[in-house]
């Protein structure tokens, strides 16, 4: 509370640092991972971007409350996955947590707190690891890790293929069946946003 202000409310560990950083992943099918001896077998059951060229500014229907390119990109994935209450279905997230209040909005916009809510559900716990709703940055998210721009969206996708083979540790979250990553890149009212579902094969 007590911390320098970087933007009113915003103090400086309301936001994360930007640093350095790479990740790579290797992905390939189910059968070339079968062939190679792998048995527990992690797959994208959706991926999907939304982009904004800023024409939100233009009406008055966007308030700046929220990020329109989450909300529809989240629509499109749970669409693809076959998932129709995330809330419910959703086991664990990881998302773009730049700033404090970023979390937040993003909860609302992945249609997971309705909209006004996401303050009282972080404050009861809902995302928790052991709160009983959708733990969300278990393992600390951006502010934990700093934020090497290309390479965050690796690292929460490492996250849930940790997650899905019982590898996190004292993290480890309790037979998760669908694992949701967020990203965003731009400004709240010209931006990118990618959506990434993944699960174990046969799920």
């Amino acid at each position: 509370m007590a911390a320098p202000i970087i933007a009113h409310p915003l103090g400086l560990f309301d936001c994360c640092g930007v640093s350095d950083g790479a990740a790579c992943a290797i992905v390939t099918t189910v059968e070339k991972a079968r062939d190679m001896g792998i048995k527990d077998i992690v797959t994208v059951k959706s991926l999907q971007l939304a982009l904004s060229n800023g024409e939100e500014m233009g009406y008055n229907d966007w308030d700046g409350d929220h990020f329109l390119t989450t909300d529809h990109c989240s629509t499109k994935a749970y669409k693809e996955a076959g998932i129709t209450d995330p809330k419910k279905e959703i086991s664990m997230m990881e998302v773009h947590d730049c700033f404090s209040i970023t979390e937040l909005v993003t909860y609302e916009d992945l249609h997971i707190s309705e909209r006004g809510r996401a303050p009282y559900d972080a404050m009861d716990g809902f995302y928790n690891l052991d709160g009983g709703g959708v733990p969300c940055q278990v393992d600390g998210g951006l502010k934990c890790f700093g934020h090497p721009i290309g390479a965050s969206g690796l690292r929460m996708l490492y996250e849930m293929y940790l997650q899905f083979l019982g590898r996190a540790q004292e993290r480890q979250i309790e037979d998760p069946v669908f694992g949701l990553t967020h990203n965003l890149g731009g400004l709240p009212f010209m931006n990118v946003c990618s959506i990434a579902i993944i699960g174990k094969y046969g799920n």
